[in-house]
């Protein structure tokens, strides 16, 4: 490699070094901006065809143990879920369990993707769990 693309590429391996985490969460935060708009307008779309999908979705919590590795520790945090029964074959079909990411839950996350797509084609019980540092499932530690 000569000097002169040496010293073209260092300045710009420095930039990504120190801007890598903003540029990483920028990214991340528009996908998730893009995905929320898409399910609504699916959700829009929908209504006005008369369906009613958020009939479908349910809203749940369930008692998590704080730490699970510690038995004396009897400290819990409430942990939001989402239920679509929508596509499921009851009582024999699959049930696929959708876990949160970085950032909180809604309704549409059982509505739409890929996920959605699998539970509609095998007739599953979609579950989505929110992740415990994000959304109304962040715990008290």
């Amino acid at each position: 490699m000569n000097f002169l693309t040496l010293r073209c590429l260092l300045p710009l391996l420095l930039l990504n070094f120190v801007y890598s985490g903003q540029i990483l969460r920028m990214i991340k935060r528009r996908a998730r901006d893009n995905q929320l708009q898409k399910n609504k307008q699916l959700l829009l779309k929908l209504t006005v065809s008369l369906h009613q999908p958020l009939h479908h979705v349910k809203e749940g919590w369930i008692v998590q143990p704080l730490d699970h590795f510690n038995q004396q520790n009897s400290n819990t945090f409430p942990q939001r879920f989402f239920v679509n029964e929508a596509y499921w074959q009851h009582p024999d079909g699959p049930v696929f369990l959708y876990i949160g990411g970085e950032g909180p839950l809604v309704e549409y996350d059982v509505l739409t993707g890929h996920h959605s797509d699998m539970a509609e084609e095998h007739g599953a019980l979609l579950l989505a769990l929110e992740h415990r540092f994000y959304g109304d499932s962040i715990n008290p530690d």
